[in-house]
């Protein structure tokens, strides 16, 4: 995993805990130059007291750009994008691709559950430790 994604990822902690984190599809970054572009997509449990069965879908794009001094900066963009039934979340996936325009890009899926220490793990696949 791009050390990039694994920052954003760490960094949506602040709107959506770790707790509520159930599966994530990681896609492949795209490298252009000094910019790499990447996406993930988030399924999380409900915040509102609402169904365990339901799902909000959100996406993480993130836009990294390498400067001089070796510096970088990144940009990240976390978006609620739907509430899906959690069987339907595949399909809500299938159209993320559709947009995309790809019929190449298959992203890895992690199953998080809700777990912390999972949470934690995923990150530390690119050298993001969790205090």
């Amino acid at each position: 995993m791009s050390p990039h994604l694994a920052a954003a990822l760490a960094a949506v902690g602040d709107r959506l805990p770790p707790e509520r984190i159930d599966q994530v599809w990681l896609f492949p970054a795209r490298q252009t130059g000094d910019r790499e572009t990447g996406l993930a997509v988030l399924a999380a449990f409900p915040d509102d007291g609402g169904s365990p069965e339901r799902r909000a879908v959100w996406t993480l794009g993130y836009e990294a750009e390498q400067l001089k001094g070796g510096k970088s900066r990144r940009v990240d963009a976390l978006l609620e994008q739907a509430v899906a039934p959690a069987g339907r979340v595949e399909r809500v996936i299938e159209g993320v691709l559709r947009r995309l325009g790809s019929d190449t890009e298959v992203p890895e899926l992690r199953s998080i559950g809700g777990d912390p220490s999972r949470w934690a793990e995923l990150l530390a696949e690119g050298d993001v430790v969790l205090d």
